[in-house]
Formats: structure tokens, sequence, C-alpha cells
């Protein structure tokens, strides 16, 4: 992989997990809200308001969807390019590789799906159908009802912790650099 793109990933993940993040939380506190907390109708569509970018109105909404999506698109392929790269030692990065490597496949397909459903009924007029395909895929209810919630819980948290370990890993670099540039 080029050096160059290792670097675009280190650079800008910081800030676009910022804006994944949202979407994970708001996704998993939707889902086990509803079904093991009790969440109320309200509630829910507030946290899907956020889930979803409805916050910023009809328009922007689907924007606001493709962005989130594009962003965990191109986390997913630059951190996917870098997998079979040797070298970088430590837990952070073992943990970081091993949740990427497992997590790569329901990620892009929720990222996609959820993508491809709100712009779909946005600006497409997708059939009924189709959407409730989509939103099959995205929330995994493929699985079942019953385990829809644990795919929910699973890929959501699985996509901080793969978050927290890459953010432990650029903040580590960060570290070694100034103290690199102290001793000159």
């Amino acid at each position: 992989m080029h050096p160059a793109f290792r670097k675009l990933h280190r650079k800008l993940s910081p800030y676009l997990f910022v804006l994944v993040a949202v979407s994970a939380v708001t996704g998993v506190a939707y889902r086990a809200g509803k079904k093991w907390f009790g969440m109320d109708g309200q509630t829910g569509q507030s946290v899907m308001e956020w889930h979803t970018g409805e916050w910023l109105g009809p328009a922007l909404s689907p924007f606001y969807v493709l962005l989130t999506g594009a962003a965990l698109l191109f986390l997913l392929v630059t951190g996917a390019a870098m997998l079979w790269r040797r070298g970088g030692k430590g837990m952070a990065r073992c943990w970081h590789r091993v949740l990427g490597i497992v997590l790569l496949l329901p990620l892009a397909a929720t990222a996609l799906s959820g993508m491809l459903y709100k712009t779909g009924i946005a600006w497409f007029g997708i059939s009924e159908e189709t959407a409730d395909l989509l939103m099959t895929i995205h929330e995994g209810a493929w699985l079942g009802r019953g385990l829809k919630v644990y795919y929910v819980v699973l890929i959501g948290g699985g996509l901080l912790a793969l978050g927290a370990f890459g953010l432990a890993l650029v903040r580590r670099s960060r570290r070694l650099l100034h103290w690199t540039l102290r001793l000159y």
C-alpha cells in the first residue's frame, strides 16, 4: 500500500470516527432501547433523528447518511489495505486488526444498505419491497427477530471498540513523534 494512503487513514480517522461513532451509538441505543428497555416512541424518534440526520431536515438528511456511510467505507477500505502489511506490535494494534478482519464485511454491508435505503427512499422512490430488503440487511433482521438486537449491539459495539483501539494507535504514534522531536 502506498505510504500516502496509510497517512491519510491515520490523519482522517480520528475525525471521521466521531461521525461514525454517533451513528453507531444512536443505532445501538435505538435497537437495544426498543427491545430491552421499552423505549417510548417519542424517544425512539429523537434517537433515530440523530441516527439518520433528520435533525438537518429532509433535504439534507440523505447527504448526512451518505457522508457517514462514505466515512465508514473509507475507513474500512483504507484499513483493509493495511491488514496485510507487516509491522507494528502491541495489544492495541493486534485488537484493531482482529476486529477489522471480523467486522469488515458486516460493517460494509451495514453502511451500504443504510446509504441505499436512505437515498433510495429520498431520491429514487424505491419500492417498499426493496426498502424492506435494505433495512433487513442494515439491521441484521435476516438473522431473525430475536437476534436482530444482538447483531446491532455486536456490530455497533465492535465498531466503537475498533475505533477506540485505532485512536489509541494514533495517540501513541503522536506521542512517540513528540518525544522524538524533543530529542533534536
